[in-house]
């Protein structure tokens, strides 16, 4: 069944394209509506404004809907009243079938605080919500869903390849961006793969 509405929320640019840019692509192929949520522009690790382009260039490659900028600070962003409730308005103005998020299991706290405020805006909604991992998940991080992503892996490379500024950041790595795909795509048996926790599964 194609025409979902999903959406994927990162906490900073380039989260997204690493944590589930394949499975992504795949939506948009499949007719899906896809959006993004960046909570913060990342001006720790760069120019805002730089890295606002970058996204907006990968959005674009991705064949993304529209973005939305929730422009929380870097490094600071909370599980409290004001990120739900930025949360809470485009929940309900996008309707989302399916949520594609960070792992509660994560060592960067934006990251981690980001899931949580997620689910608490999805408190109300009838939506499956996906955890996805990136280089500071932990190693409790237990994926048990995974989605085969050999056909658009090349794409989702092209797509994190805009994050020019950040290029000098050991997880931007090809190779280790790679390596973690073909781990992944090892454990059910194809060439790459992305994996997630589920924190929700709805309509299955």
């Amino acid at each position: 069944m194609s025409g979902k509405n999903v959406l994927a929320i990162g906490a900073h640019p380039d989260d997204i394209e690493l944590g589930c840019g394949g499975t992504l692509r795949k939506h948009a192929l499949n007719n899906d509506k896809v959006y993004y949520i960046i909570a913060s522009l990342g001006e720790k690790s760069g120019d805002k404004d730089r890295r606002r382009r970058e996204t907006m260039a990968a959005a674009k490659l991705m064949e993304v809907n529209d973005v939305y900028f929730l422009n929380l600070p870097d490094t600071m962003i909370m599980h409290d009243g004001l990120t739900v409730s930025l949360l809470d308005k485009y929940m309900i103005k996008i309707e989302p079938e399916i949520v594609y998020v960070h792992s509660l299991r994560d060592y960067h706290q934006d990251h981690a605080n980001i899931a949580k405020s997620v689910l608490s805006a999805s408190r109300s909604m009838r939506n499956s919500i996906f955890l996805y991992e990136t280089p500071s998940t932990t190693i409790e991080f237990r994926p048990v869903a995974y989605s085969d992503i050999s056909e658009v892996f090349e794409h989702k490379l092209r797509c994190v390849e805009q994050y020019v500024s950040q290029n000098d950041k050991d997880y931007m790595e090809k190779e280790a961006i790679v390596g973690l795909a073909k781990t992944r795509g090892h454990t059910m048996g194809v060439k790459f793969a992305e994996a997630f926790e589920v924190a929700r599964l709805f309509r299955w």
